[in-house]
Formats: structure tokens, sequence, C-alpha cells
């Protein structure tokens, strides 16, 4: 026993030693007890016990073998947090507070001091509070978290009459202002699930489903009803089968806490990548033939996370129904069937509500909104989802499908109405690219269908039938869920797609459209970011899969609202602009297939300057000029508009005594440099820049003037930093060195049009830097690179150049090649 150790005739010294010693041989053991389902009240008594012997120790070296009775002792340890709740982590701080009760004769503050630094002294990680027991409810009034953490109070050691005191003090806290502070308590959930939503590397202290959803309803629940454990609720306001669900999945996530800390040796929140695969093999997880370990685990977590949530989420609102009840929204109610409501666009659903769940989505096809409350969830979670083929048939027409989506899927019910779900149910995506697993992912795809960002993209949406609108959905929601197994999952997808429309009745051409663009939902995104869309075999090839305006149209929507669901913020103006492009060079080509693409839209551009007004007010002579540059690049990714003021600027500084002009867009950082008569070192401008993420070069020509138009997603930049680095651009003297690339990463199409030629590099991302290295030999060979478009996925860079055949590159191309190589060696 460890309190053994107190009573031994060792000094001081020899006794801290070996209380140093004893919890030194406990914490190595540990990894192997955090197998198991208790480990974290093991760990929590274990804590208790070593704090209660350091305390006895204390009073023995203060009174000797004169130690006062316990409870006589004004003196009481309490823990708080996690270590209050029984669920202290490895690495996270023994919270504990210290109280007592002034009363003449005893040393308090000796006694206590004392205490502390013996605890630190012994290596144990405290953090604590010492209050007296008379400004407890005081104290718990100057903050919610202090409140908080002063509920939480468990006895450990002291004073039992101190601590019927004590408990008094947290009745009389408890019952003190409660709607502020559970309404405070609930508000901080959500703000931790914006700051941390859920992700394949999840935070679960306070993301999403995480730990402190759980503590969240157990706070609320402790002040509204006094209880000391969530389980004394069960079968009073808790659903039973629930409630066991909820805490398996609670009981995986304090375990996986316990192993990320072990790993990390740190008190680590967020289960990063680098951590899943050690995690998963420490909790048993093997790699199998269709899922690695890692993913194993991760669907698990997920899982959890979901169940927790789902569980809090639901039993908070009961909790804080009374609270968030409104009297001014009376007016905007709408009854719209016996327990259902809709107030500001969001359906609402008496919690005793218990309709078959046939009937519920028959009110529920009837009426639209565009958000649902977690009565919802409630609602689908405690039915039996049986809808009929022509009931799923009809959801797909909803102008609004999300919100009924999303209360299934969080419900845990979506697989019952999609049986294709059940294999993508929390399927990790592992491919560098993907922010959220395959289920979420499918699921936000839809919304972004339903709730077009770009004005472009949602007139085509609001031109599409009903049909069509109704198998766009349907394709949403599949175009993914053929991943997770051996085949390649366009091609599963596609199947699968066909499969669950022709069950439901869709004529054979429906459902063939459906299968086509599930096999093809990547293809316009591959198209657009890594290939020529001005080339005309490109355009050709492209249009012999699309086929149609119709499949162009829903390809194009599809396109967007995949992209724009695979993370925040990835899909932006500049990706917008590529599959327009895109999808306007298609169309001409779907209506003539003999059309020369690169002759007829130059001349098209060409015909529209000369109606251009700020054009026409240019000098007839330099109109000429710009008519007769050889950059028809300057044509085909600008419409006339833009041309007319880029050839302005370049006149202007034709005209003026200065050698160049810049011009510097922050936000995103865009550079125009326009220059004549002067060396201007592109290589080293883009070196100097390469930490910035490099999208897209343009370079014209008129006469002996030259335009840049370089393209970064950057937002943040020292603009006085930046103006130095342009203006060393033009020094002749600059040198620095590159890391070639090796020659088999290159690829040259002579043959890519009519008037130019492609220069393409496939290499491990280095971003501008690759960029910087090429254009400086490009320089040297005096080679009039056009247009530079930069694509990275998963680690890779894609370049492709487009340089015009007056270049004479294809004579040299081998010596060019050569030069990278010799780079490279």
């Amino acid at each position: 026993m460890i309190e053994e150790i107190i009573y031994s005739n060792k000094d001081d010294f020899e006794i801290i030693s070996a209380l140093k010693q004893e919890i030194k041989k406990y914490t190595h053991n540990l990894e192997q007890e955090a197998q198991g389902k208790q480990f974290f009240v093991k760990y929590t008594k274990k804590m208790d016990e070593f704090i209660t012997v350091v305390f006895k120790l204390v009073l023995k070296k203060v009174f000797g073998y004169y130690r006062p009775n316990i409870n006589s002792l004004p003196i009481t340890l309490t823990a708080m947090g996690s270590y209050g709740r029984i669920q202290l982590s490895l690495q996270s701080d023994i919270d504990i507070m210290i109280v007592y009760k002034e009363i003449a004769g005893y040393n308090i503050k000796s006694i206590i001091e004392n205490f502390v630094t013996m605890l630190w002294d012994l290596g144990l990680k405290i953090g604590h509070r010492v209050h007296c027991v008379d400004e407890l409810f005081a104290v718990s009034q100057q903050d919610v978290m202090i409140k908080t953490a002063i509920l939480e109070s468990r006895y450990i050691f002291g004073s039992k009459h101190l601590w019927v005191e004590i408990e008094n003090e947290l009745k009389k806290i408890r019952l003190d202002n409660q709607k502020d502070f559970v309404l405070q308590r609930y508000q901080k959930m959500q703000e931790y699930h914006k700051k941390y939503p859920l992700s394949m590397e999840p935070n679960i202290k306070k993301g999403f489903g995480g730990m402190r959803d759980a503590n969240t309803l157990y706070w609320i629940a402790n002040v509204l009803y006094g209880i000391k454990n969530n389980a004394e609720l069960v079968g009073i306001v808790y659903d039973e089968k629930m409630y066991r669900e909820y805490r398996n999945a609670l009981e995986f996530i304090f375990r996986v806490r316990t192993f990320l800390h072990i790993i990390a040796k740190s008190s680590k929140d967020t289960v990063l990548l680098e951590y899943q695969r050690e995690i998963a093999l420490k909790m048993g997880y093997v790699d199998t033939q269709r899922l690695q370990a890692q993913r194993q685990f991760i669907r698990d977590l997920l899982r959890s996370l979901w169940t927790i949530n789902r569980f809090a989420s639901i039993y908070i609102k009961k909790f804080l129904k009374k609270f968030l009840y409104n009297p001014q929204t009376i007016s905007k109610i709408k009854r719209i069937a016996k327990g259902y409501y809709v107030c500001d666009d969001k359906i609402y659903i008496n919690w005793n509500n218990t309709d078959d769940a046939k009937e519920s989505l028959k009110v529920l096809l009837n009426c639209d909104f565009r958000l649902y409350d977690v009565s919802l969830v409630n609602l689908f979670y405690h039915q039996t989802i049986n809808f009929t083929k022509s009931q799923i048939k009809e959801m797909f027409h909803k102008t609004h499908l999300y919100p009924i989506i999303k209360a299934l899927y969080k419900a845990n019910k979506l697989h019952a109405v999609i049986p294709a779900f059940e294999k993508v149910l929390y399927l990790a995506q592992f491919d560098g690219y993907h922010q959220y697993p395959v289920d979420i992912h499918s699921i936000k795809t839809l919304y972004n269908v339903e709730n077009i960002r770009f004005p472009i993209i949602k007139q085509k949406y609001d031109k599409l039938d009903k049909t069509s609108k109704q198998i766009l959905k349907i394709v949403a929601l599949f175009h993914d869920l053929g991943k997770g197994r051996t085949a390649d999952h366009h091609i599963v997808g596609e199947k699968l797609v066909g499969e669950f429309m022709s069950d439901l009745g869709f004529k054979l051409d429906k459902v063939s459209l459906a299968k086509r663009l599930v096999r093809y939902h990547t293809t316009m995104s591959e198209v657009a970011q890594r290939e020529d869309i001005d080339n005309d075999k490109t355009l050709l090839k492209f249009a012999n899969i699309v086929q149609d305006k119709l499949t162009l149209d829903m390809l194009y929507i599809l396109t967007y609202a995949d992209m724009d669901a695979v993370s925040d913020n990835l899909f932006n103006s500049f990706k917008e602009n590529l599959l327009t492009t895109l999808y306007n060079n298609t169309l001409e080509v779907l209506d003539n297939q003999q059309l020369r693409l690169l002759c007829n839209k130059r001349q098209r551009k060409e015909k529209q300057l000369l109606k251009n007004e700020e054009f026409l007010s240019l000098p007839k002579s330099w109109q000429k000029k710009v008519l007769n540059s050889p950059s028809t690049q300057l044509f085909l990714k600008n419409n006339h508009q833009q041309i007319a003021q880029i050839a302005k600027k370049m006149y202007q500084l034709h005209t003026s005594s200065q050698k160049f002009a810049v011009d510097i867009t922050p936000h995103p950082l865009t550079i125009e440099i326009i220059k004549k008569e002067i060396n201007f070192d592109l290589g080293y401008l883009l070196y100097k820049l390469s930490s910035f993420a490099l999208y897209h070069i343009s370079i014209y020509k008129v006469d002996e003037v030259k335009y840049f138009r370089i393209e970064f997603d950057s937002q943040d930049v020292d603009m006085w930093s930046l103006q130095e680095i342009i203006n060393q651009s033009f020094a002749s003297d600059n040198k620095f060195r590159f890391d070639g690339i090796d020659k088999y990463e290159i690829e040259i199409d002579c043959n890519h049009s009519k008037n130019y030629l492609a220069f393409n590099v496939k290499t491990t991302n280095k971003n501008a830097i690759i960029i910087a290295m090429i254009m400086h030999i490009m320089d040297r060979y005096k080679i009039d690179v056009e247009d530079i478009k930069i694509s990275v996925h998963r680690h890779t860079l894609r370049c492709m150049m487009i340089i015009n055949k007056y270049s004479n590159f294809c004579n040299i191309k081998d010596e060019v090649v050569a030069e990278i190589g010799r780079l490279h060696q």
C-alpha cells in the first residue's frame, strides 16, 4: 500500500523519493491498462489515492503524532473538470479545488501551501484553486467557465463536515440564474462546432460530437435536474437504447484520447493523420483486403462522434425548449399538420410525435423548408423507415431536399432509403484532397446543387426541367458511392445509380443519362484544370463524352457542386471561369464540330474589338498592331472588354518614358507587369515568390511591349517587399540556383494546335520554383511562352505551357530539355 510509506521510519526526502518512484512505476505501465473500458475510472481513482497520500504526509509533517481528526480540520480537497467527472486523460491537468474555512487555531494557509508545493515536487500536473467556503457563491458568478468548474466538484479527501457545507453552496450555485448558464453553455458548444467542424482529422475534445458535447449535456442536466451522472435520467428523460449507443460511443472516444496522448506524448485533442494508423493498431484493428486498419478506425471514430452529437443535440434541445421559446415568433409559426410547424424556413416537429414514417414523409413533401430542427432527427430516429418507392422518387422532386436527407443521415437512417449509402458511411478519404468523408461529401454536393453560389451556374440550373433537376439530385448523392471498393468508383457508382433509378421506375433514357453523369463526374474538372481548353482536339474529345447540351449543362452544375463540396473555399471565381470557358467552348463544338475553334474565336474577338469604344479610342496604328499581335492567347483567354483594357495599358507604356509599369491586386494576389526595352527576369520573380501558390500566368506581346499577368492563390502579402522583389526582377545580375526536373517528367506536343505547341510537366510539387526554373531557361533561348496553367493535386504539380510555334521551339526542344536535365544532375 502506498499509504504505508507515510508511516515508515524514513525521513521526508526518502518518503518523497519513494512516492515519486511509485508514481513513475504506475505511469510506466499505463499503456497496458489503457486497453480496459474502465481505464478513466481506475486512473482517476489512482490519482485520488496519490493526492490523498500527499495530503496525509503534509498533515504528518505539520502535526506529527497529534494530527486532529480529519473531519475536524476545516480543509476539503475536491476534484474539478475531467478529474471531477472521473474522465481524467493521461496528459490532462489534474484540476483540484482546495476549500477551507477560517477557524482560529489552525494555520490553514501554511498547510495548503505545503500541500501544493509537494504535489508539484512529485511531478504531478496539478491545476488548483483555493477558496474559502463562504466565497464559493460569489466566485461562481464571475464567469460561466468558473461556475461550470465549481459545479463539477467531487469529494476527494478532507473534512466531510465541510463537504456538507460545500454541497449546500453548490446547490445555491446550481439554482442561481439557471437560464443564463444553460444558454451560455449551449452557445459555447455551437461555437466549438463552427471552430472545429467534423473532418477526417477530428478534434475529439471540443469538436463536433466530441467530449465537450457530452460535457455540455451533463452540465445542463446537472443544473436543471441536480444529477451527478447522466445515467440517472435513463428511463425518465432518456431513451434507454439511445443512451446505451451514446455511452458506448463515449467510451470509444475516451479510449481514442488515451492512445492519442500515449502516442503524441502530449495533451493532443486532434486526431491527426500521422497518429491514426498507430492508434488503430494499438486498439486492435488489422488491415483487410478492402480497408486498412486506419480507415476502419476512423470510420468507427466518425460514427461515434455522430452518435454522441445526435444524442446530445436531441436531449439538450429538449432540456432547453422552455428557455428557447420566444413569444415574438408566434405570428411567424405556420402549422402545416398536427405536430408539424414551419418558422423562419425551418421545420419543427412535436417531440411526442409518433407518426408512421410514410405519413411523416407525406407531410414533409407537401411543404417547403430550407432548414431542419433536431426534432426532425429525433422523429426519424424513432421511426422504422418504410418509405414507398413512389415517395422516394417524389423526394427528389422536392425543391429543397437537403434538410430531409441530412436529418435522415444524422438519425442514422439514410441507408434505409438509399441502401448504397451503407458502404460509404463514415468512409474516410485519405487522398490529400477531400476534407470530408465520402458520405458527408456526397450530402454536401446535394446541398450545393440546391444552393448554387455563382449566378452563371445557377442560371443553367434554373433552366433545367423538373425531371432533369430530379436526376441531378440523385446523381449528386450517388457520384462517389462507388468508393471503398476494389474497382474504379466511377464504374461502381455508374452501376449503383443505374440499379437505384431502375428500381424506382425511371425510363431507360433517364437512367442512361444519370449513369453517364456519374461515370464522367470528374472529367470536366480534370479537363478544365489540366488541359488546354482552347485546343480543338481537347474540346472534340470532351464533346464526344457529353454528347449533347443537356448532359453538358448537368455535368457543368454537378462539377461545380462536387468541387465546392471538397473543402471550404476550394471552389473560387478562378475555377468558375475555367469551367465556364470549357462549357462555352464545348457548346460551340456541339453546335458545329467542324468549327475551327482557334481561328474563328480570334476572328470573332477581333470583330467585337472593332465595335468596342475603349479600343476604338486608341490610335489606329496601335489598333492595327494589337490586331496583328502574334499572341493569339490574348484573344482566346479574354473577352473583348478585357482585351481593350490590356491594349490601352500597353499603349500607355508604349508612349511614356517609363520602361515598365506594375499593377498589384492583393485579394487574391494578381500582378500585372508591362515592360518595353528592358530585361525582365520572370524566373527570378517566380523564384522569390515560390512560397505562394501559383495559379496561372499569361504573357502577351504587341510590337515591342510585353504584358505579364501572374495569378496566385494568396491573400496576405507584404506590398512593400513585393514591390522590392519586382524591381529587383528588372536587374541584370540576379543569381539563384534551381533543383531541376528529370527529362522524363516533361512531355512536348508540337502538334498541340494550329498555332501553338504544348510543353507539359508533371513532377513533385515545388510550385513556382519549377515554373521559375523553366521560364529562366525559356528566356535564355528567347522562347515566347504565352500562357501557363498550373494544377496541384496530391502533392503533384502539373504545368502546361502554351508556346507560339513561331518561336521555333520544336527545332531546339532536345537542347532545352537537356539543359533542364543538366540542372537535375
